[in-house]
């Protein structure tokens, strides 16, 4: 186990028993992921992860303020959640590398590295949707 995926267990143990102790994120998004984690600790130490999940192409990223009254607390965590979130919209899932939002066939949205997909057979199949939104156009999009 190397150090990122140690992280990432760490991370693990911060998921609410009853949401299971899934990370559905592939490896690409272990640096986002890790990073986002060591913001919201520096406002939180005690804050509780809900899920953690790739959903339509991009990083969803579901807390618990350890103070859930504290709305102040909570905006700057949301803002913490928001600027990954952007990140992980320029970020290939699979390799880490830049990305751009891609569909299969059947409709499913990754953020991938096109090269890296045009190669992979898992993926080989996807094509451009997007060469991406804005950073304001993702927030306003999922809210």
């Amino acid at each position: 186990m190397n150090e990122l995926q140690f992280k990432i267990e760490k991370i693990r143990d911060k998921i609410l028993p009853s949401f299971g102790k899934y990370i559905s994120v592939d490896e690409g998004w272990y640096q986002i992921v890790v990073d986002c984690d060591d913001e919201l600790s520096v406002l939180d130490p005690d804050y509780k992860v809900i899920q953690i999940k790739q959903k339509f192409g991009i990083l969803r990223y579901y807390f618990q303020p350890s103070v859930p009254a504290n709305k102040d607390l909570t905006d700057a965590m949301h803002a913490v959640v928001r600027k990954y979130l952007i990140e992980s919209s320029k970020t290939c899932e699979a390799t880490g590398k830049p990305g751009v939002l891609m569909s299969s066939p059947r409709g499913y949205l990754r953020t991938l590295n096109p090269k890296y997909a045009k190669k992979t057979k898992q993926y080989k199949d996807y094509c451009v949707f997007s060469i991406g939104p804005s950073d304001n156009d993702w927030w306003f999009a999922i809210r």
